[in-house]
């Protein structure tokens, strides 16, 4: 479904096209956002998505800690800043630890750690965002890895079904 996508979005705006794939080349951040992604918007997130996707499969350390906080009408556990240690395993990522990374920790609940995404599961994230053709995706990318540093979806105008994950830390482990 991408590949179409973005053969639509060649044959109709190669300019467009090649100033998204240009920008995302250098060390600027890649992807930011449209507020619509209806029509060649949406397109453009999708291309995004895809370039980010390869960065990050090529680039990707094979040990890390990522930490990020989501927003969400969910319990207020959830919405805490968590530390995801993560070892990637035959080209997947394979969760290690959890951490609460609150200025206070608290312990982590089994619903926390069963919820706990690595790069790969906030990819999954952006990926089945974008697939609803949602009315808003605004998402920024690391313009070397890949990963995603800001995640904020809004698939329909009914308030509270908002997807929203900030990258707050990632570190590269030995």
């Amino acid at each position: 479904m991408r590949t179409v996508l973005a053969r639509a979005v060649i044959s109709s705006g190669v300019v467009f096209v090649t100033a998204a794939i240009g920008a995302c080349g250098g060390n600027e951040l890649v992807g930011v956002g449209s507020g619509s992604a209806t029509g060649s918007n949406q397109a453009a997130n999708e291309a995004e998505y895809d370039i980010a996707v390869k960065k990050w499969q090529a680039n990707a350390p094979a040990h890390y800690e990522i930490v990020y906080q989501q927003t969400c009408e969910c319990s207020t556990d959830l919405q805490r800043p968590t530390r995801v240690t993560v070892r990637r395993t035959n080209g997947q990522d394979v969760i290690e630890a959890v951490a609460d990374a609150a200025t206070t920790p608290r312990p982590v609940t089994d619903e926390r750690r069963q919820a706990a995404k690595s790069v790969d599961g906030l990819l999954v994230i952006v990926n089945q965002g974008l697939s609803l053709n949602p009315q808003d995706a605004r998402v920024t990318y690391d313009p070397t890895l890949g990963y995603p540093l800001s995640i904020n979806i809004d698939p329909t105008s009914v308030p509270g079904d908002e997807i929203v994950f900030k990258v707050t830390s990632f570190v590269t482990l030995p």
